[in-house]
């Protein structure tokens, strides 16, 4: 990701950052899947309850959501050369939208965040890159910079260890 970008809520533990020239965001999560899920498998709606869950690190940041859904999801296959050990990796790449509210409580924002998810066991670890609807529909850079990010996050076993 853009190296300029801030890195915020480091005493929470989380992992945020944010362009201050435009407040796009992202943040890296983890979530435990469902018993008896798998990336493949679980409904769409589960990645917009637990990214903007109550109890969650957007949430939890301060950031203020009402609503939230996921609009589009699809399966992602990276294969490689096939003496690779592990020739092919899959992820999840979604799109959310949900609305913040701002600092008044007056004014809602709609936003739209890009999601890529990989799965290692039980747990889903996801990358989320938020940007304002309006910034995010109009698909210029700042769009390409939040794409960008998500496709450049790779999670694996050995990453964990």
């Amino acid at each position: 990701f853009p190296t300029d970008w801030l890195a915020i809520d480091k005493l929470g533990g989380g992992i945020q950052y944010v362009d201050q020239r435009n407040g796009n965001k992202l943040y890296v999560l983890r979530a435990s899947l469902p018993e008896g899920s798998n990336l493949k498998t679980v409904n769409k709606s589960w990645f917009s309850d637990a990214v903007l869950s109550p109890d969650g690190d957007v949430v939890r940041s301060g950031i203020t959501v009402e609503g939230g859904r996921t609009s589009f999801s699809r399966m992602i296959s990276d294969c490689t050369a096939e003496d690779a050990p592990t020739p092919c990796t899959y992820r999840r790449r979604l799109m959310i939208k949900y609305d913040t509210v701002t600092g008044s409580g007056v004014q809602t924002v709609e936003r739209r965040g890009l999601v890529d998810a990989w799965q290692v066991n039980d747990e889903a670890y996801l990358m989320l890159a938020t940007a304002t609807a309006v910034k995010f529909d109009k698909k210029g850079m700042e769009r390409d910079t939040l794409e960008a990010i998500v496709d450049s996050f790779m999670v694996g076993e050995g990453a964990l260890s």
